[in-house]
């Protein structure tokens, strides 16, 4: 890979992360760069439109990448084919419901509908998660083998004393993903969270995205576990 660039979407990337404009100093420090490189990204960006620089010298991204990316999502059909399954799944459950596909090695939200309930987990459209931990990230490798081999080749990080971090135990879970068809996430990335997904295939059963609901753990006993993974598995095949 060309080093040169691979800074300067490392930078990138993370300036449109941050909560709050950076300074030239904290981005350098940040990504392990000298403070004139991460100056010369910063004056490229900005002459090129994505990043902006503020009355305080600090930088901030601009809209460029939501143009951009806006016009990729609206070239993703299944978004569209999902909305009205999305819906009712959101509708008939009363919980967040989202779908999701592999952005690289990281999880994206593509739709997401919120929860009526007024203690609800929040996700957004764009939002990412992880592969290894997430009820639609574990689905997608899953089905997904040469980007599951990819992923589970770095030390996976531990996120709740429930999250699987050896790759043998992460294996047989997607063993058992691919045989049964739906994914379930039982407080693994986050405490007192629970997710189920099942797959939306393209022809050759690969994974294309994930759909699926999130929860609080509280709301989901084991009969209405089972109850939703029959209701989520039947919507996952109708799309």
């Amino acid at each position: 890979m060309d080093k040169t660039a691979v800074k300067l979407l490392r930078l990138y990337e993370h300036l449109c992360r941050a909560d709050a404009p950076l300074g030239v100093s904290a981005l350098a420090v940040k990504l392990k760069l000298t403070k004139s490189n991460a100056h010369r990204i910063l004056r490229t960006l900005t002459g090129l439109g994505y990043a902006q620089q503020g009355a305080d010298g600090r930088y901030a991204p601009t809209l460029k990448a939501w143009e951009l990316g806006t016009l990729v999502f609206n070239r993703i059909d299944f978004v569209q084919v999902a909305k009205p399954y999305l819906t009712q799944l959101n509708a008939t459950t009363g919980e967040s419901s989202f779908l999701a596909t592999l952005n690289g090695m990281s999880v994206v939200y593509l739709d997401v509908l919120e929860s009526r309930y007024p203690i609800r987990i929040r996700s957004v459209v764009g939002g990412t998660a992880p592969a290894h931990c997430s009820a639609s990230g574990k689905l997608l490798l899953a089905f997904n083998p040469p980007v599951a081999e990819e992923y589970l080749a770095k030390p996976l990080e531990k996120y709740t004393q429930r999250t699987l971090t050896k790759r043998a135990d992460v294996e047989r879970t997607l063993e058992q993903v691919r045989r049964s068809g739906i994914s379930i996430n039982d407080e693994e990335w986050v405490e007192g969270v629970c997710g189920i997904c099942a797959p939306v295939h393209t022809a050759n059963r690969q994974g294309a995205a994930a759909i699926g609901i999130t929860a609080l753990k509280e709301r989901v006993n084991r009969a209405k576990m089972k109850k939703l993974t029959e209701l989520i598995a039947g919507i996952g095949r109708e799309v």
